[in-house]
């Protein structure tokens, strides 16, 4: 049976990192709650970028215009896709809603750049 090597043979031998848990079973841990906890903090915000980048790059290739809405309005049907699950009933109503404000006149107020 093969012994470990220890910490410093594997600096002799140029293969041991900054990180002396790496390739254990508390390292694998420690980077699975890592992650975790950073996706907590910015997955939800990273989440709602790609969606509206998303949104912005199809609308503007199929030669549609964006045009700001009243904050009190757009809160009546805005829904965040973050890390908070909206009940999908709840989330078609809402994505209904935006249909049709979408597709309604065109307003008096300045169009939006992409």
């Amino acid at each position: 049976m093969r012994r470990a090597l220890s910490r410093d043979e594997l600096l002799r031998r140029g293969r041991a990192g900054a990180y002396p848990y790496a390739g254990t079973l508390a390292g694998a841990a420690g980077g699975v709650i890592g992650s975790m906890v950073a996706d907590a903090i910015f997955g939800s915000s990273v989440r709602r970028q790609q969606r509206r980048t998303n949104l912005r790059t199809c609308m503007g290739y199929k030669g549609y215009s964006r045009f700001g809405l009243n904050k009190d309005l757009w809160q009546t049907f805005n829904f965040e896709e973050g890390n908070n699950t909206v009940p999908e009933d709840e989330r078609q109503q809402y994505l209904q809603m935006q249909a049709k404000a979408a597709i309604t006149g065109r307003p008096s107020t300045q169009e939006l750049e992409f």
